[in-house]
């Protein structure tokens, strides 16, 4: 049979994950699909345009996904999903396909208690619309910017999985890659908490400190002061704070109230978006070249 269209996806999906009895993988995902499916390997072996993923495994990744978004599933630990009450309730309540269009309807609304993974500037442009009557402009900047949300998320959910040195070093890889000078993880041998410096010139007089942690909950107001009073001994000025996740309002008050230092925090969303940004831990797939017509050629009789 030939791959099933992204819509017939979800319910299986969904069904799949409310007979688990544990959480799963997209890999274990893809392997029930491929059963229920009866996939064949000419099946498996169909390739997205840029080559690098399944056809399948794709959708099965961007299934999840949406299914996650939506509420109906959850991801309790790094690159594992499992079913919610909410998934259960969705599939005692409603049959037939799960469609696109209905997940998108179930996420909740910025500024709900659950904010979201991603930048907030990785948004849709307004008034863009996936809708049948949107113009292909909009369908395609929807799309881009979903991808690049997904994408953002699955940044996120490697990170997670390096250990404190490879986090570190891809922190100092990144504002190397953002032009701040070349620099060095220094991971436990730093001083006082010091996970990377940054020199800003060639001798090395002016130095960025990074601290670097992967962090669960919400960064407070003591990590803070804490990295502060790191810098002291050394008389620097200039800090940057990076964390997986996002800081207390008090943390950033306080970053922000420090006299004679300059203490930036990025949070997650704001490390994925930096990445994607200046193309660490990202290559791309494949590009797509969209053409304009040139009026002024035309303004003149040829």
């Amino acid at each position: 049979m030939a791959v099933p269209p992204q819509g017939e996806l979800h319910r299986p999906l969904l069904e799949i994950a409310a007979e688990a009895k544990e959480a799963l993988s997209a890999k274990q995902f893809l392997n029930e699909i491929v059963v229920r499916f009866s996939l064949t390997p000419e099946d498996l072996n169909e390739m997205i345009p840029s080559r690098y993923q399944s056809r399948i495994f794709n959708r099965v990744v961007w299934g999840l996904y949406e299914l996650a978004k939506a509420g109906l599933l959850e991801k309790p630990s790094t690159g594992l999903y499992q079913i919610t009450n909410e998934g259960r309730d969705y599939l005692k309540n409603h049959s037939g396909k799960i469609t696109t269009s209905q997940l998108k309807k179930l996420r909740k609304p910025e500024g709900s208690s659950s904010p979201p993974t991603t930048p907030p500037d990785l948004t849709v442009p307004a008034g863009a619309s996936n809708d049948d009557d949107s113009s292909p402009q909009d369908k395609i900047d929807v799309a881009y910017f979903e991808m690049q949300e997904q994408l953002a998320d699955e940044l996120l959910d490697n990170i997670s999985q390096l250990s404190p040195e490879g986090f570190e070093r891809l922190v100092v890889n990144l504002l190397e890659k953002m032009g701040y000078g070349k620099g060095e993880a220094v991971g436990r041998s730093g001083d006082g908490g010091i996970d990377g410096i940054i020199n800003q010139d060639a001798l090395g007089l002016e130095k960025v400190y990074i601290q670097a942690k992967r962090w669960k909950g919400q960064v407070g107001e003591p990590e803070i002061r804490n990295f502060s009073g790191s810098l002291d001994p050394i008389g620097a000025t200039k800090g940057v704070f990076v964390s997986t996740s996002r800081f207390s309002e008090s943390a950033k008050q306080t970053a922000q109230s420090i006299s004679n230092k300059v203490i930036r925090l990025i949070d997650g969303p704001e490390l994925a978006k930096l990445m994607l940004d200046h193309d660490v831990g990202v290559i791309t797939t494949y590009a797509y070249k969209i053409q304009a017509l040139d009026e002024n050629y035309f303004a003149d009789e040829l």
